[in-house]
């Protein structure tokens, strides 16, 4: 996926009046699920990620999606591309984290993945096993979709869901005003005179822009 979002990012930054290495550069609407298995367990988490149309086009050209040229993926070109967008170098979270008590679950690396086409869209899914499930959790679960850098944007336009259990989701709102303001006095200070197309580390500066969901589920 890193490799197609360097192509990405060069596309935007040749395009006329944009600003060199602008944040972001991928736009994805987010889906997740809490999993609870049989056990009354928190056992995985489901997650859905529907690509912007202009990155989805930039998956169908650099992956060979549409070998007949008629515009649409072919249904085995998009089953072959599954799980590709998330591989990942060992390690890395993938963009969604989740919390308990202040510290944070580990989750495994991604399965079960699926690749779709829909109104001009790319969009993935696949499941997040917890490492280790967590068999009390009274405390509140926090969940959060984003990327440190900001180089893809996230929303989440529906409620996260739990399944197998009776639960309340409540979403905290990034202050996106605030949020702004930091990134734009983070881009201002750095010196890009030697390369303009370098890039740029702001740090964990995602995390702004993130809401926050707080699942409570009733005693078992």
């Amino acid at each position: 996926m890193r490799r197609a979002l360097a192509l990405c990012a060069a596309a935007w930054a040749c395009a006329p009046g944009s600003a060199v290495m602008a944040h972001p550069h991928v736009f994805i609407d987010a889906a997740a699920a809490l999993i609870v298995n049989d056990d009354g367990d928190l056992a995985a988490l489901r997650i859905g990620w529907s690509y912007d149309a202009f990155y989805s086009l930039v998956m169908i050209e650099d992956r060979g999606l549409d070998a007949d040229g008629d515009g649409t993926p072919e249904p085995a070109q998009l089953e072959a591309f599954a799980g590709q967008d998330v591989d990942w170098a060992a390690g890395f979270p993938g963009d969604v984290t989740l919390g308990m008590g202040g510290d944070p679950v580990p989750l495994a690396p991604p399965i079960r993945h699926r690749a779709l086409y829909e109104n001009g869209r790319i969009i993935t899914t696949h499941i997040r096993p917890l490492t280790t499930p967590i068999t009390d959790w009274a405390e509140a679960v926090t969940l959060q979709i984003y990327d440190p850098s900001y180089f893809v944007a996230y929303e989440v336009p529906v409620m996260p869901t739990v399944e197998g259990a009776d639960c309340t989701v409540t979403r905290t709102r990034a202050d996106t005003a605030r949020a702004q303001a930091e990134y734009g006095d983070k881009l201002a200070a750095v010196d890009v005179s030697d390369d303009p197309f370098a890039a740029v580390d702001l740090g964990d500066i995602g995390v702004l822009f993130a809401d926050s969901f707080s699942v409570t589920c009733a005693a078992r």
